[in-house]
């Protein structure tokens, strides 16, 4: 099984779509799709999905895309690391369209693909025949919501308007007694690791003060456990 994929968002973000195109031997279809926002990377991640859902059966698959997003990110085995790593690219920096690659993720395993990356816009013509194909989809009227997209973005958005809640450490009742070092974090379960507060002077009656804290890698959030507590 021989697929050409290619994703197109314009302006990006904004409405967006994908196509594909599937041959085996004389056999040849043709996918696409659209939503009414989304991404660039997005669209060429889910025509991918898309065209290897379509498939009935395990397969043998040479998969061409122009996306370097796609291609590398699973060539490379970067999808399958941040699956280990609760998807999360680096400390404190989380993998971006989890959703879709999860999906992904489910899909790939049910078949042997060897990706190929192909240069768009360079007249490959089944390369080409994708790009007419998520242009047209992306282009077409009521187009549904990219769910993912837009939840995630507007997760975004109230991560930003809470931002300032984690510019100071909790105080002694936020409720963080049963949390460890090395134990998950409650809002994202990443591992949580233990740092050394400031040495600051006490302040006129204040009776103590926090050794160290524990700190969560992932979402930047601050744990003050009693045992880290000082008498002074």
């Amino acid at each position: 099984m021989t697929i050409y994929t290619d994703g197109a968002a314009e302006p990006n973000p904004g409405p967006g779509g994908y196509g594909v195109v599937l041959m085996s031997g004389k056999h040849r279809k043709e996918l696409s799709g659209g939503f009414r926002k989304t991404t660039n990377n997005r669209m060429e991640l889910m025509a991918v999905i898309v065209a290897l859902e379509s498939l009935k059966r395990p397969c043998n698959v040479t998969l061409f895309s122009d996306s370097k997003y796609v291609v590398d990110s699973v060539s490379r085995g970067s999808v399958m690391k941040w699956n280990r790593n609760n998807w999360f690219r680096a400390p404190g920096e989380r993998a971006k369209n989890v959703d879709l690659w999860k999906r992904f993720l489910e899909v790939f395993e049910r078949h042997t693909v060897e990706f190929k990356w192909v240069k768009g816009h360079a007249g490959v013509q089944e390369n080409e025949r994708c790009d007419e194909l998520a242009v047209q989809a992306a282009q077409q009227y009521g187009l549904p919501p990219d769910s993912g997209y837009e939840e995630d973005a507007a997760t975004v958005l109230a991560t930003k308007s809470d931002s300032s809640q984690k510019a100071s450490l909790p105080s002694e009742n936020s409720d963080s007694a049963e949390v460890q070092e090395g134990g998950a974090c409650r809002k994202c379960q990443t591992p949580l690791m233990k740092k050394e507060t400031k040495k600051k002077a006490p302040k006129p009656g204040q009776a103590y003060c926090y050794d160290w804290y524990l700190l969560c890698p992932g979402c930047g959030t601050m744990y003050m456990v009693e045992a880290a507590k000082r008498m002074l």
